[in-house]
């Protein structure tokens, strides 16, 4: 009986943590993957930004990690910010797929799914576009080329928005 009422006290508590759209973004901190400074959501406040998790075994990663990396050279200077969260146990798994799929912005290592749970992950990959106030103004499950197209045009449309 105490088993279970510990079970259920654990699962309403990381429910109660998942982050969805209308939601504020988790003042999280993890450590940096590559990195000597950990990676802090707090400090981008005042940026528009995408949270993406993702994972070497993530096929659908190999399509939007390049994707997100053109979005974020070609939106930083006006204000956008894309931090890559890991979900790889292993660190050698991360570096190996980055060898073939490199980017340019910041990632971060989630090697115990604190983040994914405190996000409520579901899918991979999945992302969470926050506005400058650090709202959750989309979440993407999965990726496919229309997911692609979407984000661009969202990410455009928060950037024009006043913080």
């Amino acid at each position: 009986m105490r088993r279970a009422a510990c079970a259920a006290a654990f699962l309403a508590a990381t429910s109660a943590f998942a982050v969805d759209q209308g939601d504020r973004l988790p003042d999280l901190t993890l450590p940096a993957l590559q990195e000597s400074a950990p990676v802090s959501l707090a400090a981008l406040r005042g940026k528009v930004v995408y949270v993406d998790f993702w994972a070497s075994w993530c096929v659908p990663c190999r399509e939007s990690m390049p994707l997100l990396d053109t979005l974020y050279k070609r939106h930083r200077d006006a204000g956008f910010a894309v931090v890559g969260i890991n979900k790889d146990v292993a660190a050698a798994d991360a570096e190996r797929f980055l060898k073939r799929v490199a980017v340019s912005f910041p990632l971060a290592a989630d090697t115990k799914d604190a983040a994914a749970k405190a996000f409520n992950v579901k899918a991979m990959p999945s992302g969470y576009l926050v506005d400058r106030k650090g709202v959750v103004r989309r979440v993407h499950r999965g990726f496919t080329a229309e997911t692609g197209a979407a984000l661009d045009g969202e990410v455009a449309a928060l950037l024009k928005e006043g913080s």
